[in-house]
């Protein structure tokens, strides 16, 4: 096999671990409501479940960036596959919150290592229309989630338990591992930078810091409609975890659709001039479908269309601003906007307990809106340097 079919079939394999890994990562809100019920917890407890899970996916980031360099992609690739597979089977003979809690941070860990794998060995696999197939990356996550959602919420609603879902979806890793064994993944060569940026450096750079504090809010709205959105549904309108799983799968139908077809528009339009727009439309959308009350979540899984250019579109745009450092800058935006996320869902959790779900919920929309406010700040201090 050539080159070029070899890069396809590891290109293939990208796209498919992205779909697995969104099924496993943005499931959980399906369950939450289960979670609650069977092991007693409240919104609280289920917060700092979420916090946790994003603490050790942000830790792995790092970590999984410096194994890339040190064993390459595919070994990290593999670890995390291995990990995730063993956390999931662990997860499907879970007794307690205590050893659900610790298998779902297992499992925040290896996807975090895959993910990693997937953004560091893009560059080398694809070397022409890296754009559109970074987009089409992230589209497979949509995919995943709408996928996920959907049938999770079906199983669930027709009595299905949530530990043989994981305990079948663990079985479907170990065979993607395997079968990964034989894919072959180039290596890229180490590079040492003489002139790197150090952190206090980086959070010194006002754009950096809007990077940071941008990406990290538009990543919690994203974060808190999949772990929030079907508990709202089911304590503020007593709507089944069938149903609301419809709304929430249909949100990540209309969002991947506005991934794989909203590259399109950036490259024509521009870059954060379209992102701080399409942030304040979602986040409208959003606003309108909470005052309308059950019958406006609809509107809330639209939103998705608007939402869905952010994450991909906002990275890539670092590239485009920074001419050194452009990997360290990266890593340290997307670690920080995990940070962000991670501060916010305990925030929820918090105002869940407090105020009650209905009203809690306007933090995500809010989150929207700031986020689009940063990114205007972004426009204006770099158009000159994006092409766009």
């Amino acid at each position: 096999m050539n080159s070029k079919k070899q890069n396809y079939v590891a290109l293939a394999f990208l796209f498919i671990m992205m779909i697995l890994a969104a099924i496993v990562e943005n499931t959980k809100g399906i369950f939450i409501p289960v979670f609650k019920q069977e092991f007693g917890v409240n919104d609280n407890t289920i917060s700092n479940l979420l916090i946790s899970t994003s603490a050790a996916y942000m830790v792995l980031t790092f970590i999984g960036g410096m194994l890339c360099e040190k064993f390459g992609q595919k070994k990290v690739f593999l670890a995390g596959l291995m990990v995730i597979f063993l956390s999931l089977i662990f997860l499907s003979f879970t007794k307690n919150y205590l050893m659900l809690y610790t298998g779902m941070v297992i499992s925040s860990a290896g996807i975090a290592m895959v993910a990693i794998s997937c953004n560091t060995v893009l560059p080398i696999l694809a070397l022409t229309a890296q754009n559109v197939i970074m987009n089409v990356m992230h589209a497979c996550y949509g995919l995943g989630s709408s996928v996920g959602q959907g049938l999770f919420g079906s199983l669930t609603a027709r009595g299905v338990n949530w530990r043989t879902m994981y305990f079948f979806v663990g079985l479907v890793y170990l065979a993607v591992f395997i079968c990964f064994i034989f894919v072959k993944i180039p290596r890229t060569e180490i590079v040492k930078e003489k002139d790197k940026m150090t952190i206090i450096e980086a959070l010194s750079n006002k754009v950096i810091v809007a990077y940071m504090l941008a990406l990290g809010l538009y990543v919690f709205t994203e974060q808190g409609i999949s772990n929030w959105f079907v508990n709202y549904m089911k304590y503020g309108y007593n709507i089944n975890e069938q149903k609301a799983g419809m709304y929430l799968s249909l949100f990540f139908a209309i969002f991947t659709i506005g991934r794989l077809f909203g590259g399109f528009v950036v490259e024509k339009r521009g870059y954060f001039n379209i992102l701080y727009k399409t942030l304040i439309i979602g986040a409208a959308l959003c606003i309108l479908g909470l005052l309308l009350g059950r019958n406006g979540m609809v509107i809330i899984s639209v939103s998705g269309l608007f939402f869905s250019i952010t994450f991909p579109t906002t990275v890539l745009t670092i590239s485009k601003v920074f001419d050194k450092n452009v990997a360290y800058i990266t890593g340290i935006v997307i670690t920080s906007a995990s940070l962000v996320g991670m501060i916010l869902n305990k925030a929820i959790g918090l105002l869940n307990e407090s105020v009650g779900p209905d009203k809690a919920f306007y933090i995500i929309p809010a989150s929207a809106i700031l986020s689009a406010v940063l990114m205007f700040y972004l426009y204006l201090n770099t158009k000159k340097r994006l092409v766009k």
